[in-house]
């Protein structure tokens, strides 16, 4: 197939086929200097220059774009919902035969200069959680007693994170109820002192200054939570 003398194919745009460039027969120069060549002039010989001419570059026609669709046409795409964050074992209300769990934070993450064998080293600490569990309550004793079945001092992020480490000091299916109940944190932060060897002396005056905390709390309980009414304490109101 033949091709006119005239075509040239870097000047085909989009299927559209321009003429080959027109030489170019004006000085702009002279005419600028002679005051006889607009601004328009100049931009056409420009234009010729190039090989395209003003017609034929107004002539071209640019396809035409739908506006986009309004909000409510637009079909909605549904995401799949995030895994829930947690742990089956770990249940929102208390259920039979399951374990009961209370945490208490004792200490934020901190920092601490340690001597090591190269020079003092600088250690990061998560918080700390003073966590206590009970064995599964039965019916003719519904009520926690005053000594709990497990006992620990467990460094994390958040309380769920220091449960988490717990599970696997329990049977493979027990599940976990974190309560929030009132218990004597005080014997609890003595029952970690008393046992636990390995606490570092911060860990180790965080359980005391607890304990400490808990025993005022509890005699400013005495003299504020009761009243002698009838040869009998009776709870204020």
């Amino acid at each position: 197939m033949s091709t006119p003398d005239d075509f040239d194919p870097a000047h085909v745009l989009d299927g559209w086929r321009a003429p080959a460039p027109a030489p170019l027969d004006l000085d702009v120069g002279r005419l600028l200097a002679a005051g006889r060549a607009t601004l328009d002039e100049v931009k056409k010989a420009r234009l010729q220059a190039r090989g395209y001419a003003m017609q034929d570059v107004e002539d071209i026609e640019l396809p035409q774009v739908p506006p986009p669709p309004p909000l409510n046409d637009i079909p909605q795409v549904q995401l799949p919902a995030r895994p829930a964050q947690g742990d089956a074992r770990l249940l929102a209300g208390w259920q039979p035969n399951s374990w009961t769990a209370l945490v208490r934070r004792v200490r934020g993450a901190s920092a601490e200069v340690v001597q090591a064998t190269r020079g003092p080293v600088v250690e990061n600490h998560a918080p700390q959680w003073l966590c206590a569990l009970w064995s599964p309550q039965r019916l003719d004793a519904p009520l926690l007693g005053r000594w709990p079945e497990l006992a620990a001092l467990v460094a994390a992020e958040t309380a769920f994170g220091a449960l988490h480490q717990l599970q696997a000091q329990l049977p493979p299916d027990a599940l976990l109820w974190p309560a929030e109940l009132a218990v004597d944190w005080a014997l609890i932060a003595e029952i970690v002192l008393h046992q636990d060897a390995r606490l570092r002396p911060t860990q180790s005056q965080a359980l005391r200054e607890l304990a400490e905390a808990e025993r005022g709390a509890t005699f400013a309980r005495l003299n504020d939570g009761y009243a002698w009414h009838n040869r009998v304490a009776r709870r204020r109101a």
